[in-house]
């Protein structure tokens, strides 16, 4: 039977198949806005015309401003595009308002080359979620990382698999994913790699904030992801410490459900290095930022696609186009599924959060 949705105003459509798509689609909903907007683009390679596109839609001078970011992992950037493009054609339709002294920010492919590269990290290997550390002090060790890497290199998959689940069963699942993704600083060729100075990407944020002096307003911001979690549901993680501010606001405006990983209320775990860290520090009362994430096939499946992709990618060895195809095909699998329920679900949720978000933040 044909798919039917049963949700109001909601488009397959605003789901693109490509980067180049996604840029498209995100430009049209931008220019159909009949309320004032300004664009401003990064470039990353104008040769390969990859770029991250912005647009600032409402008052200049609005006192509060909901950020919406897509693409901060690159391949989650194709659900970030659909969100942003559907939330943007809600606006111009009329079908939600913004409220008086707010503006909106939109932040499309954050990570222009893993988007059009079916990769999560950016072109120099760098995971941009672990970017925002202050590469001006030692680099952070993550030794429990430095216990799984020589697993990383057993050639046979079965047994490379066997070896890290013996690895979890001896130290526990929360203490094994933060080792394996927590984010580490010494293995360029590996998964959750932060980088040994910033890259593109937290140079476009920290562009944007200094540019639209957003430390002098109150902020909502949502950063989307895929990948992690149960299948179709969006959890709102808030990763600010605990009582804060901006800990509080988070649970005042999305409510209790809130996941808190840093006391293990999450599907995710604590991190170094987050895009989060760059709002925090900007951040003044009644403002917050939180990743919503929407849940694919499972943290096993998330972590054996990303160690597969690195162990592709890293060979020293004369790696054929077809395997890097085959690994790109399995990628797109986990972090984009094809099921229009998954894709309508994402849709809900992200029209509920993000009005929640825009209420809050008025």
């Amino acid at each position: 039977m044909p798919f039917q949705s049963t949700l109001q105003y909601f488009s397959l459509q605003s789901f693109p198949d490509h980067y180049r798509q996604g840029c498209e689609l995100w430009e049209r909903a931008l220019l159909s806005q009949t309320l004032p907007f300004t664009r401003l683009d990064f470039t990353l390679s104008p040769q390969d015309n990859l770029l991250c596109q912005t647009g600032w839609i409402g008052d200049l001078d609005a006192k509060a401003v909901l950020v919406v970011i897509g693409g901060t992992h690159g391949i989650e950037g194709f659900t970030g595009t659909a969100v942003q493009v559907d939330w943007m054609q809600m606006v111009a339709n009329g079908l939600i308002a913004l409220p008086d002294h707010t503006a909106m920010l939109m932040i499309n492919a954050l990570n222009p080359w893993g988007y059009a590269n079916n990769r999560r990290c950016d072109d120099q290997g760098i995971d941009v979620n672990r970017n925002f550390i202050d590469f001006s002090q030692p680099l952070p060790i993550n030794t429990g990382y430095e216990e799984l890497q020589p697993l990383f290199g057993i050639r046979d998959r079965d047994a490379r698999v066997e070896a890290l689940q013996d690895y979890c069963l001896r130290v526990g699942q929360r203490p094994y994913e933060i080792a394996l993704s927590g984010g580490q600083f010494n293995d360029p060729a590996g998964p959750f790699y932060g980088g040994q100075r910033p890259g593109f990407s937290r140079g476009v944020i920290e562009s944007l904030i200094r540019h639209y002096l957003l430390a002098n307003r109150r902020l909502a911001v949502v950063d989307v992801h895929t990948g992690l979690g149960p299948y179709g549901y969006g959890e709102v993680i808030c990763d600010h410490p605990l009582g804060t501010d901006g800990l509080m606001t988070a649970i005042e405006w999305f409510g209790p459900g809130c996941g808190l990983p840093e006391i293990g209320k999450s599907s995710s775990v604590p991190k170094l290095g987050l895009l989060d860290y760059a709002w925090h520090q900007v951040m003044g009362s009644k403002s917050c930022f939180v990743t919503l994430e929407f849940g694919t096939l499972g943290t096993a499946a998330l972590f054996d696609t990303l160690i597969d992709e690195a162990s592709i990618w890293s060979s020293s060895e004369c790696v054929s186009c077809h395997s890097k195809e085959i690994v790109a095909m399995h990628m797109k699998a986990h972090f984009y599924p094809l099921d229009a329920y998954w894709r309508e679900a994402v849709i809900f949720r992200a029209r509920q959060v993000l009005h929640q978000a825009l209420v809050g933040v008025s």
